[in-house]
């Protein structure tokens, strides 16, 4: 705030220098203008790299977003036709152990049937023998011989089923090697399908984050060029004041003059500061006050001395409430000690329009500036009885 001041005020001032120094001064500002329009170029160039690195991350992030879902996609799959894989191959072990079960117990039937053929052959052809000396066939032995004929028929269909149950068997078990390998082929797809899936999601994270992070350079340089372009307005707006100083500088100076004693008072009050060197009760020593000071009492209304444009209201250091208000013709006026004011920066104001009003002191500190010059308020002011100290006023 302080530099702004200090901007305004020398712009203000820059009517009372030589031609030689205008010139200097408005070289100056057109050196600082090229300078600022060069960084401007450049900084709006490298937006232009920035958005275009943007949009290349953006595709590469849609990119990797898309080959997730793609490999997210192949690895559902992959992981459903394991499962089914899975499913199939516990049937088919589970039928395979079925078969073998029923191969032994076909095979244990049939060998069981082979030892009682044989022990029952055995019997009857020693009865055989017995009864060659007699023509006499009892039950038994008819029952016996067909005892025989129905073990030999049990065993060979024992022996077929047991081998047709173990081919069924090897068949299911190969069966049941097929499926395991194609379940550890599935498994390892699902593997490198998880991998990839994990590969795609770094990238795209990865593209995002650059995108991301490039979007808030983008949004910084940005403002930084509208602070830019801000700083190269107001520097040709600069420019074009000093210019504009430069030929009305006379004209300023004669109108300046015409407003001598004329000026109404900002509060009526008593002068309790004069304008220049005096003795300070206060300090013992001699001071230099570039303006006056006025005890009007507490709360009293301060008003502006003429129209103008008020470029600073706000509380500055030890001066409380402190208000500058711009006029025509190069004329500054400064109020300071005030309690609160009404106005704020910007604003148009009219002649003896409200500013604010004192504080407890009662007194307020009134400045005159033109081309940021300090000159004697008392020599402007229409003259006031009520002032002690407006006798002792110079004109100039």
């Amino acid at each position: 705030m302080k530099l702004k001041i200090s901007a305004l005020l020398v712009l203000v001032g820059a009517s009372w220098v030589s031609a030689d120094t205008y010139s200097t001064l408005l070289k100056r500002y057109e050196k600082q203008i090229q300078l600022q329009e060069k960084q401007l170029g450049s900084l709006r160039n490298r937006l232009q790299e920035k958005e275009r690195d943007v949009t290349k991350w953006k595709g590469k992030a849609d990119s990797a977003k898309s080959a997730y879902s793609d490999s997210s996609a192949a690895l559902e799959t992959t992981r459903s036709k394991l499962k089914a894989v899975h499913v199939k191959r516990v049937i088919v072990r589970t039928e395979a152990d079925a078969a073998q079960s029923k191969t032994t117990e076909h095979v244990f039937l049939s060998r069981a049937a082979q030892r009682e053929s044989h022990v029952l052959a055995t019997d009857l052809y020693a009865q055989e023998l017995l009864a060659i000396s007699s023509t006499r066939i009892s039950v038994e032995d008819q029952s016996s011989a067909y005892i025989l004929q129905r073990l030999t028929t049990l065993s060979q269909s024992a022996q077929k089923v047991a081998e047709a149950s173990q081919k069924q068997e090897t068949a299911l078990r190969t069966e049941e090697m097929q499926l395991q390998s194609n379940e550890q082929a599935r498994s390892e797809e699902v593997d490198r399908l998880h991998e990839t899936q994990e590969q795609h999601w770094q990238k795209w994270q990865e593209a995002l984050r650059r995108k991301n992070a490039l979007e808030d350079e983008i949004s910084r340089m940005d403002q930084s060029a509208k602070a830019l372009q801000v700083m190269l307005q107001e520097m040709r707006d600069h420019r074009d004041q000093a210019k504009a100083m430069q030929n009305n500088s006379p004209m300023n100076e004669k109108a300046l003059a015409s407003l001598k004693g004329t000026l109404p008072w900002p509060a009526q009050g008593q002068v309790v500061q004069n304008f220049g060197r005096q003795y300070s009760d206060e300090l013992k020593q001699l001071v230099v006050s570039n303006g006056i000071k006025i005890d009007v009492g507490e709360n009293h209304t301060v008003r502006t001395v003429q129209e103008g444009k008020v470029i600073y209201a706000s509380p500055f250091r030890q001066y409380g409430q402190l208000v500058i208000v711009q006029h025509k013709n190069g004329l500054t006026s400064v109020y300071a000690s005030l309690a609160q004011s009404q106005v704020k920066e910007g604003q148009m104001l009219a002649a003896l329009d409200q500013i604010g009003s004192t504080d407890a002191s009662g007194a307020f500190y009134f400045e005159l500036r033109h081309n940021e010059q300090p000159v004697n308020p008392l020599v402007y002011l229409a003259p006031a009885a009520t002032s002690a100290l407006s006798s002792r006023r110079t004109f100039r």
